[in-house]
C-alpha cells in the first residue's frame, strides 16, 4: 500500500514540475525532481535523514556541474533542492513510513 502511495505522490509531483506560477520554473524544478527523489529514496530505505543527504548531494554536483560547464553556480537553485529533499523526506516519513509500517 505504501508504495502505491509513494509512487501516486511522485507522478504528481513530477507532473506538477512545469507549474512555476510563484516561483521562477527552474527553482520549481530543483524542488520538485528533490522532493521526488527524496521521498523515493525515503521509502526505499526507510531512512529519512541519509535520504535527504544524498538528494542535496545530488543537487550539489548538478551546481557543480553548471559552476563549470552550465550557467553558473547558484545558491537559490541549491536553496531549492534543500528545501525540495526536506519535504520530500518529511512527507514520505509522515505518510508513507508511519502509517503504513
Amino acid at each position: 500500500m505504501r508504495h502505491r502511495i509513494c509512487t501516486g505522490s511522485l507522478v504528481f509531483v513530477m507532473f506538477m514540475c512545469g507549474c512555476g506560477f510563484v516561483v521562477t520554473s527552474d527553482k520549481w524544478n530543483h524542488f520538485a525532481f528533490s522532493a521526488s527523489v527524496s521521498s523515493v529514496a525515503t521509502v526505499a530505505t526507510s531512512e529519512p535523514l541519509e535520504s535527504m543527504a544524498f538528494t542535496v548531494g545530488l543537487g550539489l554536483l548538478k551546481e557543480i556541474y553548471d559552476g563549470w560547464w552550465g550557467s553558473g553556480f547558484q545558491i537559490p537553485d541549491l536553496a531549492a533542492d534543500v528545501a525540495g529533499a526536506a519535504a520530500g523526506g518529511f512527507v514520505a516519513t509522515e505518510i508513507c513510513i508511519e502509517e503504513f509500517p
